[in-house]
């Protein structure tokens, strides 16, 4: 005699609670690679924005003839500039957790006068801190030619050298 066979109900939804839960660990190892690789991306952009800063600064900085110092603010008449050749007028300001740039082709005027809309954004930044070295002594407000500049950026400290 021959008995046919089915599937009961609670085998069903067995079956199904175990595809579920499948589906729902396997949703969530993926939600989680891709909120790694999105922090990966985002950590790796902001460590650009800072190797790129340092290299500029250095740049700005070696080339500097005067350098005015005001905590969050660092201001240059350097041979350095980036959208201008020749002896420029520059500036790094950092005001609500941007960090903005400013150029002017002519050094003439005051070194900290600038024009608010020709402010170019360099990106956003946690701290940016400037102060200077001369001598033994550190200045957080200072104008002319230091030995040394210190940038705080993001909580690391870049030290340049300027030459006299």
């Amino acid at each position: 005699m021959r008995k046919d066979r089915a599937f009961t109900l609670i085998e069903v939804l067995i079956v199904l609670t175990l595809i579920g839960l499948t589906f729902s660990i396997l949703l969530l190892v993926f939600s989680r690679g891709i909120d790694s690789s999105l922090n990966l991306s985002e950590g790796s952009e902001a460590l650009k924005r800072e190797a790129s800063l340092f290299w500029e600064l250095q740049r700005k900085i070696l080339g500097a003839k005067r350098i005015k110092v005001d905590r969050e603010s660092i201001y240059m008449v350097t041979t350095g500039g980036s959208f201008n050749r020749g002896v420029v007028k520059c500036a790094y300001l950092f005001r609500d957790g941007k960090l903005y740039y400013y150029e002017f082709p002519y050094p003439y005027g005051a070194i900290d006068e600038i024009e608010e809309g020709k402010l170019y954004e360099v990106g956003k930044f946690r701290s940016f801190r400037v102060s200077v070295r001369e001598g033994d002594r550190d200045y957080e407000v200072y104008d002319g030619m230091p030995q040394l500049v210190k940038v705080e950026v993001n909580g690391e400290e870049f030290v340049f050298e300027t030459i006299r």
